[in-house]
């Protein structure tokens, strides 16, 4: 029974909560979702949640129908504001740097007390997740108690947060409790290894809750809106012409060109424009007024071109006519369709149209209202690069290219104050989700710089503007490495590399001359595109890093090559970011969606490590099979890449041969680059003789795509067309 003193503490500590609850309702307009995960019964439990401000564990304790201790460090808890809310009723006080106080707090959770740990230490200085203490991992599965995973939204924006940003007085506060996870059973590995990898699951465990917090059910008008309101003085874009746009302003000039675009009676709209900010708006403006726009790959040739507008059906490309004029592409393709160029529009957008769209901006929910399953509709059409054919149409809808950001938001630490540097083509899906979207997602800032290929320039910008973030390819990269002063990229925080492997001279070149880790990930424009990515917490050189929350996957045995017990495969993924199907492609699309059940096959060999992290060994159509041995020509390449000296580029093709069914060609820019020079590099990297090109050829000039990949199709059939002799 409880006594008098019982009464009155319950009685106390009704009266504090109910106190707490009105502050949180009143000021920061709290909401709970997933109260229902909470387990009616557990008989150990750990709670784990993130860590932005003073106000989480009050806030927890108050709205939590649990009895549980929180963990805290007794240098905090000795603080004489704070002596009295975290006695040892209430807290469990503990020294960072003394291991046997941890043992201390096993007693609680063996008997049957739930803890409240944070387990980043610390209020985050990022927003972002930071590392995971090992200490949790070592309460966790040495307990064996249950972990109950905890989101706080916007905790870093409250006035008590040490992240950088503005701080909000009223910051609206969102907890989202996630589902209860088992204990962990780490007996397989070895003892100094279990707190590492407890601590390991715990950050995917936060991770995923992050993500299913973050990501609802919304179109990209919708979230841009929200956006805008939020941040509307804020500066949003800048561009070559130096010109700055507050998301406000961004928001009132995506309502300009979608009013004027509105009046046509096409649903899809092609866009062939460079990388600026009116082509931003005009996209973003196209969502407002729910158009389709379908971008269009200006790198890849003008039968590439016909093909793109045959598939999307296009009747109208929006374009301009200095852009025709500099990339050199003719008006002769466009027969049949109409082109409508940015000049003219500008001349046609009256003052009243301006006004208009002022208005709009500032009571944008009034003028855009979502429909019932409207996120699921078409958002934007890409295609594919075409390296190992003609390119296919992707429908992307809201649903995926949401997703996909929040996906990566989950993981990777994108701060309201970066300044992301983007000269990727939004006819990328790298640099239309990552260079565009997910900055504007984040509250940060975004330089859209023309072109990917100005080595000197993009250092010189990343300079000038004191950019955070760089994005790129390895063959970008590597351009702006030889290039850059070593005191270009001192702002850095951060540079992703995507959309191709990341070759080691690259790598070692940002991290002796520049002082950078370049982060490297991997995705498919069928996949919005991001499906892994290292991040400054989570990091494996050599791999892509473990695959983002909110997605299944399963790697598929291939014939000749080993499957490392069921860690080597194919790799296969299901998710909310994959698409729905391609453009008239019947035959891909019954396998897609029917035969493989919604599985998108990536058509990439890839391995997992023993630590989670994904390592690309090649695609399928990049194997040659020589007498009977699969050779991944992609690891060949990069084992090459690099290593002959600036400038001296090389790729690999593989041909039919009558006695070893395929024989390997080496294909190099430069006649220093040798045939037995490059056999004696293969074997000094533990390549067997089999890996080893038999022939080599030379062109001027390899074939490349927009993206600074090689054009294997366009490779072959050059190659197959020239009558210059082999050199053997």
């Amino acid at each position: 029974m409880i006594g008098a003193q019982g009464w009155k503490k319950r009685f106390l500590e009704g009266a504090v909560r109910f106190c707490l609850r009105a502050y949180f309702r009143l000021v920061h307009r709290v909401f709970v979702e997933g109260i229902e995960n909470i387990p009616r019964s557990a008989d150990k439990l750990i709670i784990v949640a993130n860590h932005g401000s003073y106000l989480d564990g009050p806030l927890l304790w108050a709205y939590l129908p649990l009895r549980f201790k929180t963990l805290i460090r007794k240098n905090i808890a000795q603080l004489p504001i704070l002596r009295l809310i975290f006695s040892d009723d209430y807290a469990i006080q503990v020294e960072t740097l003394n291991s046997y106080s941890l043992k201390g707090v096993l007693n609680f959770v063996n008997a049957g007390t739930p803890v409240l740990i944070f387990p980043e230490g610390r209020r985050s200085r990022t927003g972002a997740l930071m590392k995971i203490y090992e200490g949790a991992g070592f309460i966790s599965y040495k307990s064996g108690a249950a972990i109950l995973p905890i989101h706080i939204k916007n905790n870093y924006k409250v006035v008590t947060s040490r992240a950088p940003g503005r701080k909000r007085w009223f910051a609206r506060l969102t907890v989202h409790i996630g589902s209860v996870r088992p204990a962990f059973r780490l007996d397989h590995l070895p003892v100094r290894a279990r707190r590492k990898e407890a601590a390991s699951r715990i950050y995917g465990y936060l991770a995923d809750t992050r993500f299913a917090a973050m990501n609802r059910k919304a179109t990209l008008a919708q979230e841009f809106i929200g956006l805008c309101r939020e941040h509307r003085r804020k500066i949003a874009l800048k561009d070559v012409s130096r010109t700055e746009l507050s998301y406000g302003k961004a928001l009132a000039g995506a309502f300009v060109l979608g009013g004027h675009f509105s009046r046509y009676k096409e649903k899809t709209i092609g866009l062939l424009l460079p990388n600026i900010s009116a082509t931003v708006l005009l996209f973003l403006g196209l969502q407002l007024c729910r158009k389709v726009p379908a971008f269009l790959n200006y790198a890849s040739g003008t039968a590439a071109l016909k093909h793109m507008m045959a598939l999307a059906d296009l009747d109208i490309i929006v374009t301009s006519r200095e852009f025709l004029e500099r990339v050199g592409i003719g008006a002769d393709i466009f027969v049949g369709r109409r082109l409508v160029f940015l000049e003219d529009v500008r001349a046609e957008i009256s003052i009243v149209d301006k006004l208009r769209a002022v208005w709009k901006s500032r009571f944008a929910g009034r003028y855009y209202g979502t429909k019932p399953d409207e996120h699921r509709e078409t958002a934007v059409i890409l295609f594919t690069s075409g390296s190992e054919g003609i390119p296919k149409g992707v429908p992307l809808s809201h649903e995926n290219i949401v997703t996909n950001i929040y996906q990566c938001l989950s993981r990777i630490d994108v701060r309201e104050n970066d300044y992301l540097l983007n000269a990727l083509p939004m006819f990328h899906s790298f640099g239309l989700t990552v260079g565009v979207l997910l900055p504007l997602f984040a509250g940060a800032r975004t330089y859209l710089y023309v072109s990917p290929l100005h080595y000197r320039v993009v250092p010189e910008t990343a300079y000038v503007e004191n950019c955070t973030i760089l994005l790129g390819t390895n063959i970008f990269l590597s351009g702006y490495g030889k290039k850059a002063n070593p005191y270009d990229f001192y702002t850095m925080r951060y540079i992703y590399c995507g959309a191709e492997a990341l070759l080691d001279p690259v790598f070692q070149t940002y991290a002796r001359k520049f002082g950078i880790r370049v982060m490297s990930g991997y995705g498919a424009t069928e996949c919005a595109p991001v499906l892994s990515m290292n991040n400054a917490v989570e990091y494996e050189y050599g791999t892509v890093g473990k695959i983002l929350p909110g997605m299944e996957y399963k790697l598929v045995p291939v014939a000749g090559i080993d499957g490392n017990d069921g860690e080597a495969g194919r790799l296969c993924v299901k998710g909310g970011n994959v698409m729905r199907g391609y453009l008239k492609n019947e035959a891909a699309n019954y396998k897609f969606l029917v035969e493989d059940e919604g599985w998108y096959d990536t058509g990439d060999i890839v391995e997992m490590t023993g630590n989670g992290f994904l390592k690309i060994i090649g695609r399928q159509k990049r194997f040659a099979k020589v007498s009977g041995e699969m050779v991944s020509l992609t690891a060949v390449e990069e084992a090459l890449g690099g290593v002959f000296g600036e400038q001296k580029e090389t790729a690999l093709i593989a041909i039919p041969d009558e006695q070893r069914g395929e024989r390997i060609i080496l294909v190099a820019n430069s006649p220093a680059v040798t045939l037995k020079t490059a056999r004696e590099i293969l074997r000094s990297k533990g390549f067997s003789e089999i890996a080893h090109p038999r022939e080599i050829r030379y062109l001027q000039r390899l074939p490349k795509l927009g993206a600074g990949k090689v054009d294997y199709v366009q490779l072959n059939r050059m190659l197959l067309h020239e009558n210059e002799p082999a050199a053997v």
